[in-house]
């Protein structure tokens, strides 16, 4: 996306957009680019819908020969460019992800309504295992005191 005052969007590789190399001089650049534009210029579209198809692609055209057609914009964009992808590189080296694509880690896989009645149904057992495991220790817990308490005087029963 491109940030707000910028002259290029660096998400976008104006190369391929008009089918140049990178090494491509000024004079290849315009020739790619008035032959492309000549291809889908929106006067040429026979429907309303082709129209805006074309109208869209004349805009992203536009764009690519406005950056690549001016040697300064080229050249900032060209950084933009090599950063982005020393960047890319360096996320694929050190996390394994592919950029441009989820990590494997961070997605999940999609859920039915039968997985989420199963989920539900695991919770609700959790919770009633739960409640009485800590009810039969409160009893117990209970009984020891009550023994703890009874038992001196059972003893004194035994030996009196």
């Amino acid at each position: 996306m491109a940030r707000p005052g910028a002259r290029f969007d660096p998400e976008i590789n104006y190369y391929e957009v008009l089918n140049v190399p990178y090494t491509a001089t000024r004079a290849e650049i315009t020739r790619a680019y008035r032959t492309l534009m000549r291809a889908v210029h929106p006067d040429r579209a026979a429907t309303a819908q082709e129209r805006a198809k074309a109208e869209e692609r004349a805009k992203l055209l536009n764009a690519a020969y406005a950056v690549l057609g001016k040697p300064e914009v080229r050249r900032d964009y060209d950084a933009a460019i090599r950063h982005r992808a020393i960047a890319d590189a360096l996320m694929q080296r050190y996390t394994g992800n592919v950029p441009g694509r989820p990590s494997p880690v961070m997605t999940r896989p999609p859920v039915s309504p039968q997985m989420v009645r199963a989920q539900r149904r695991a919770s609700r057992s959790a919770l009633l295992h739960f409640v009485v495991i800590t009810v039969l220790f409160v009893a117990a817990l209970v009984a020891v005191v009550l023994l703890a308490s009874l038992l001196p005087q059972a003893v004194q029963a035994l030996v009196g």
